[in-house]
């Protein structure tokens, strides 16, 4: 006969597997209201907004103070982290090319 530690264990974890699968899909239907009230208000979803063309130019983040807070509309762009880099990338590849022979 298995010991009360045992059965407790497995009984604890079952209902940690039922509470858990309930919060998923409580999820998944908050998910779909969202996107149901999306639609209906007519509000284009998240990654469609990411493909409006930038206000700044390209490397606008690469000369930004440090100690200025970044401009709102540059948390949501696809090419953040490329336009904050766009300096650097552009000596590295100005080196490559001056390091090619001839």
């Amino acid at each position: 006969m298995a010991d009360f530690a045992t059965l407790f264990t497995l009984i604890l974890v079952a209902l940690t597997f039922v509470i858990v699968g309930m919060c998923f899909i409580v999820y998944i239907m908050i998910i779909g209201e969202r996107e149901k009230r999306m639609k209906a208000e007519g509000i284009s979803p998240p990654d469609q907004a990411l493909d409006e063309e930038c206000p700044h130019h390209f490397g606008y983040l690469s000369g930004f103070p440090l100690n200025q807070p970044i401009p709102e509309e540059c948390f949501g762009c696809v090419n953040a982290i490329e336009c904050m880099n766009q300096q650097r990338q552009v000596a590295e590849a100005e080196a490559i090319g001056s390091t090619e022979p001839q």
